[in-house]
């Protein structure tokens, strides 16, 4: 087996105006990683190699490239750690350095076992003001999973869960599906294997597969190349992932897989300019195979509370197979709206409401997208871009003395706080430390701070005034309740 060209695919990748620092810092790499081997025998900085080359392929500019190349620099000597941080500053520029060390950050976050994923995802992307280090550290897991299988046996477990319920949403809420859905086929092969395989046969002998995909693809191009302004379609295979989620019940309780009522294991989006159009391609497609009329829905006519347009439902084209397929028709502003506007997926995900009324509170996901787009048409001409982003932005994250991540809302102060870690810490609370000095009860929480709630045992009564310095209405009607009681 030829060994890949690591080094040749990253300077295919690299912006060409940079190329200099980016051959410099993959000889820098080498160095700092000189005899050191991953579990499956490789070289570490292989590892360093295929971060990079992931984010090249994504778009990133040659800092965030050269940040990738470098990133395990410092914690891989840690007893050189000052020396090796003047050394890649003095080289490569303080926002290389930056980037690394917010992505350390990162790492260091993901280590809490008290605190629950999500909130662990989601204080990630509201402490990430430049999301570069969080497409670092995805791109890290995503070569860590395909290797995987190499890790010892007694960390594996911890891995994968963080991988499904990290990882996995954490790609989910940027919208980077083929990130997503690699992540959790991957886990789910390692973590469950005989139900992976299972599903996996059970799709392949049905004829669920990417080859099936692109005969439906080339039909429906066919069908459709007389509709004018042209049409778009688009295809995906249903992850085995996502599949498993559905037959959960059904493999507890019975061991097989039964996946004749999934309708969508092969899904096509059909995208055009106008409304009408819609209309003109759902006729097409009836003219040469059936739509499930019972599940068919028009969200054109009747769009979902939400403002969610689409013509979607299961459809069955028997010149190519006997076997229900899923299709969705829409506009690109309706797709746009759908995906970036308050029906989108993030929004949907959040309400956990099918019927949710719209919402602006997830707009920040058409501006992570805009920001990342912006980024990747200027690499070629600036050594370095943030991608600025203010992602969850009503809410804020704090740690407790041991690393817990509690969830706030913005505005929450000192006191908020002692009642979320727990009602009678709050009942206790005598004083407060933040980032290990003193605050006023009154202080305003800030992502990333780290709070120690000085307790009195014994103490059951809260003064009057702590209603002032409260900000959620939880707490406040606490506090009402113990002194209107004592």
């Amino acid at each position: 087996m030829i060994e890949p060209d690591y080094k040749q695919q990253i300077k295919d990748l690299a912006p060409k105006e940079y190329l200099a620092q980016v051959i410099k810092a993959i000889s820098a790499a080498e160095k700092f990683h000189k005899d050191q081997m991953r579990f499956s025998g490789e070289p570490y900085v292989n590892h360093s190699f295929r971060i990079a080359i992931t984010l090249g392929e994504m778009g990133m500019d040659a800092t965030t490239m050269i940040a990738g190349l470098l990133h395990n620099c410092i914690t891989n000597s840690p007893q050189k750690e000052k020396e090796i941080s003047q050394e890649i500053e003095k080289e490569f520029g303080l926002e290389v350095l930056t980037l690394i060390n917010q992505y350390n950050d990162i790492s260091k976050a993901t280590a809490s076992t008290e605190t629950e994923y999500e909130v662990i995802t989601k204080f990630i992307l509201n402490n990430a003001k430049d999301l570069r280090p969080v497409l670092i550290k995805l791109a890290d897991t995503l070569d860590n999973v395909r290797t995987i299988e190499y890790m010892p046996k007694e960390r594996l477990g911890t891995k994968l869960q963080k991988i499904i319920y990290l990882y996995a949403p954490l790609a989910e809420y940027l919208n980077l599906d083929m990130i997503k859905k690699e992540l959790e086929e991957k886990a789910l092969e390692i973590y469950k294997p005989e139900e992976y395989q299972m599903i996996k046969s059970k799709m392949e002998e049905n004829h669920y597969t990417r080859e099936m995909k692109e005969k439906y693809l080339k039909y429906l191009k066919y069908i459709l190349k007389d509709i004018s302004p042209q049409t778009f379609v688009y295809g995906r295979v249903k992850s085995i992932y996502s599949v498993y989620n559905k037959q959960k019940k059904q493999l507890k309780e019975t061991g097989k897989v039964d996946i004749s009522n999934i309708k969508d294991l092969i899904a096509f989006r059909v995208v055009t300019d106008r409304e009408e159009s819609c209309f003109d391609i759902l006729e097409k497609i009836m003219d040469k195979g059936d739509i499930i009329t019972q599940d068919f829905d028009d969200y054109i006519t009747h769009p979902k509370p939400n403002g969610y347009k689409a013509l979607q439902g299961p459809i069955v084209l028997d010149e190519i197979s006997p076997s229900i397929i899923e299709i969705q028709i829409l506009t690109h502003d309706m797709y746009y709206f759908n995906t970036y506007g308050p029906a989108s997926h993030i929004a949907y995900k959040e309400s956990k409401s099918r019927y949710a009324n719209p919402t602006e509170k997830y707009n920040w996901v058409e501006e992570v997208h805009k920001e990342i787009n912006k980024h990747i048409s200027q690499r070629d001409k600036n050594f370095s871009i943030p991608i600025n982003v203010n992602i969850f932005p009503n809410s804020v994250f704090a740690f407790t003395p041991k690393g817990k991540i509690l969830q706030l809302d913005l505005g929450d102060t000192v006191v908020d706080f002692a009642f979320k870690v727990h009602t009678d810490v709050g009942y206790r609370m005598v004083s407060a430390k933040v980032n290990g000095k003193a605050e006023k009860l009154d202080y305003q929480v800030k992502t990333g701070d780290e709070i120690e709630i000085i307790t009195q045992i014994g103490k059951k009564s809260v003064k009057q005034e702590w209603v002032m310095y409260a900000n959620s209405p939880s707490t406040k009607s606490k506090i009402q309740k113990t002194w209107k009681s004592s």
